[in-house]
């Protein structure tokens, strides 16, 4: 499995957190506020522990949150809507562009101008996401790796790939906190929990520097809090 997260990209990028820290604070509050909109309980919506958790790795307080989930409850919030638009750019690469916005016309006219203005292009709804798939991702360090691991919950885990001296799970979304949990019992240290998209294939990204650049400006909008390629 192929996949890409700008997220755990700019949470090692220090001057980049300090120069975006307000707009990615903004961003990561808006997503708790949608993630918890049908259920504010952490323990029982993983999406939205899976944002907490993201959301207090890049230094939002626990009393930010609460007040955030409170607003919920109360019902005092701005309604914020969560949507996806495909695309291609340039070089036919298919890309997958999460929004959060309380004007769905107004971004997807934004995006598309930004998109318009990098030889790229809006795509048919479904023609693009059928390449990507919706998973659970937990990652540790090589060295915590333990063989007990597949011998008492394979059936947990989907996938799993190294990285230099990382090691990558793949789960399902509804498995995630339960895989979380099995690898906290064995007294693995988890590094990162996430739910993102991931490329289903292994494609070669054709001019990657040019879709870098792409990505970049298009996280830069206030609406757009992910892009997958």
């Amino acid at each position: 499995m192929a996949g890409h997260s700008h997220w755990a990209q700019i949470k090692h990028k220090k001057s980049a957190i300090d120069k975006k820290k307000s707009q990615l604070i903004a961003k990561l509050v808006n997503l708790i506020l949608a993630s918890a909109k049908d259920n504010p309980n952490p323990d029982t919506n993983p999406k939205l522990r899976a944002v907490i958790e993201r959301a207090k790795d890049f230094g939002i307080s626990q009393e930010v949150i609460e007040r955030n989930l409170k607003k919920i409850k109360e019902k005092k919030f701005n309604d914020l809507e969560e949507f996806i638009l495909e695309a291609y750019d340039s070089d036919g690469n298919g890309i997958l562009i999460k929004c959060l916005s309380n004007n769905r016309n107004r971004t997807i006219g934004e995006i598309k101008s930004i998109l318009n203005k990098n030889n790229a292009k809006l795509a048919e709804p479904g023609s693009v996401s059928w390449l990507f798939k919706e998973v659970g991702i937990i990652i540790i360090n090589k060295l915590d790796f333990k063989e007990e691991i597949f011998e008492k919950n394979y059936n947990l885990i989907e996938d799993f790939r190294e990285n230099n001296d990382k090691i990558i799970f793949y789960t399902d979304v509804s498995n995630l906190y339960n895989l979380k949990y099995f690898l906290e019992k064995l007294n693995i240290k988890i590094i990162s929990t996430e739910i993102r998209y991931i490329n289903k294939s292994y494609g070669i990204i054709k001019n990657k520097e040019n879709l870098n650049d792409l990505v970049d400006k298009l996280l830069n909008h206030d609406d757009v809090y992910e892009v997958y390629y």
